[in-house]
């Protein structure tokens, strides 16, 4: 266990030494991977398609905050549908207007639900974001998950009936499509109330009082979320989604331990429960202490010039021979 404790310390340092250069390395990739994302799968603006112009947005999302940066991403979108409709891009930029006003109203902080999730949908890999969200928020932060959710089913629909508002002659509607494509889609509302499975879950069970609460709530959300997909899948004859789903559940929990393993240092091997009281009262605590090691103390042996010093004592040796009276020693000087 101490070699394990050795490695997370280890990984710990790092972050905090260099955590400035990873946070840009993180918002420079996140957002380069989204643009990248969106290219190819709302790639309507052909400008915007060069590589060369998302690689310079990430890098410049890099150094502006977190949520700037899915602001920028969610400009990127809207910039896109304008390339297929505009109508589309203006019932996605009230959609997201809507969910920020939502967000905000509820006391919502985790806004990057509405800016990531909806990208990473159309790589099926939207539940990673919701677990990092349920592991480092709390129960209020389920409206951006909400609304990030009916945002992302919103553009998995324009995506999947893009060709209608391309092909000359097809007189329809965005309201058309949201209402026979979207509304009346049970995946709709099974992906939806799965998100917020996993993300309850997670922030309910996290904080109980049970061994390895952070751990339980991880395989229990993710389980739950997966049995709600895998039922939606089968009731709608989409079996042959579920493999991606198992792959997009097993990234998201390799997520979740390494938060817990890099994060979290809790000794469960050492619980402590206590009882005291007083005049009123009876108290109950159960003590959890932090997993530390002993920190290995460090001995620096100064290693000097050895031809320096041997010079230094020959001159000493010389002047003595000289004159024995003058006992001055140089070395000391």
């Amino acid at each position: 266990m101490d070699k394990t404790i050795k490695v997370r310390d280890a990984a710990r340092s790092f972050i905090l030494h260099n955590s400035t250069w990873l946070k840009i390395v993180g918002k420079g990739a996140l957002t380069f991977a989204s643009f990248l994302i969106i290219n190819y799968y709302f790639g309507y603006v052909t400008i915007l398609k060069n590589p060369i112009v998302a690689f310079v947005l990430a890098i410049g999302c890099a150094f502006i905050p977190f949520r700037a940066g899915g602001l920028i991403v969610m400009s990127y979108i809207f910039v896109h549908l304008t390339g297929l409709s505009v109508q589309v891009a203006v019932v996605f930029l009230l959609f997201m207007l809507a969910s920020y006003v939502l967000s905000m109203f509820y006391g919502a902080t985790h806004m990057f639900n509405i800016n990531y999730a909806p990208v990473f949908l159309q790589v099926q890999l939207p539940y990673p974001i919701v677990l990092v969200s349920a592991l480092c928020g709390k129960l209020s932060d389920v409206t951006p998950v909400i609304c990030g959710g009916v945002l992302s089913f919103y553009l998995k629909v324009i995506r999947e009936n893009a060709s209608l508002f391309i092909e000359e002659g097809q007189d329809i509607s965005v309201i058309d499509v949201i209402s026979k494509r979207m509304i009346v889609n049970p995946l709709f509302y099974v992906y939806v109330v799965a998100l917020i499975a996993l993300f309850v879950i997670i922030v309910l069970v996290k904080d109980c009082k049970i061994k390895h609460a952070y751990a339980v709530s991880i395989v229990s959300g993710v389980f739950a979320e997966m049995v709600i997909m895998m039922l939606g899948y089968i009731m709608t004859g989409n079996i042959g989604k579920v493999p991606l789903l198992i792959l997009a559940n097993v990234i998201a929990v390799a997520v979740g331990v390494i938060m817990i393993f890099v994060f979290r240092d809790l000794d469960y091997e050492r619980i402590e429960k206590v009882q005291f009281e007083d005049d009123d009262y009876l108290y109950y605590v159960t003590a959890i202490p932090k997993i530390e090691l002993a920190r290995e103390e460090k001995r620096i042996t100064r290693i000097t010039d050895a031809k320096k010093d041997y010079h230094k004592i020959r001159r000493r040796v010389d002047r003595k021979e000289k004159d024995p009276d003058d006992v001055t020693d140089e070395a000391d000087g």
